[in-house]
């Protein structure tokens, strides 16, 4: 569907085929900023809802239902952008390194984020952060009477002695 398609139609369309929406928005795309021939449509999990699976045509134009796909990895929280934990429950700094709400922030684009653990010059989700385990080299490999950790047989690294050939005599 184009993407100027006015969102009115989709909603009057839909409630005729006895399907409720909640919302229903046009998505954005996330590097050019402008919308995309994409609608968001939210809905109630009734069993009349459930026909929008068996639509192929809405407007005169033909489409393709899905379900949205889950985000891949962790909860991220929106004002410290950290990990693990949601922004509702969040009293870390933002991006700023200052106390206030991530709406209330005045920082810039080009200003360089802050961590809110070691006020360094990146954001708390930075890859590269120095206390970030992945970033740690792996413990090396210890070695006890003959086994190592995991309790596997160390294995003989010299070659095995070749069998004696008999000598004959002629």
């Amino acid at each position: 569907m184009p993407s100027d398609m006015p969102i009115e139609n989709i909603i009057e369309e839909l409630e005729g085929f006895g399907i409720h929406l909640k919302k229903c928005k046009v998505l954005i795309s996330r590097k050019t900023g402008l919308p995309m021939p994409i609608f968001a449509v939210f809905l109630d999990k009734t069993p009349d809802n459930k026909n929008i699976y068996n639509l192929k045509e809405i407007c005169s134009m033909k489409i393709e239902v899905e379900t949205m796909r889950r985000k891949f990895g962790p909860a991220q929280c929106f004002r410290c952008q950290e990990f693990f934990h949601s922004s509702k429950y969040c009293t870390r700094n933002p991006k700023c390194g200052k106390p206030h709400l991530t709406k209330d922030c005045t920082k810039m684009q080009s200003e360089e984020p802050t961590c809110c653990h070691c006020q360094g010059k990146y954001p708390a989700n930075y890859i590269g952060f120095p206390n970030n385990p992945l970033n740690r080299p792996p413990p090396p490999l210890r070695l006890i009477f003959g086994r190592n950790v995991q309790g596997r047989r160390r294995r003989c690294w010299r070659p095995l002695k070749p069998k004696a050939t008999p000598k004959h005599s002629q």
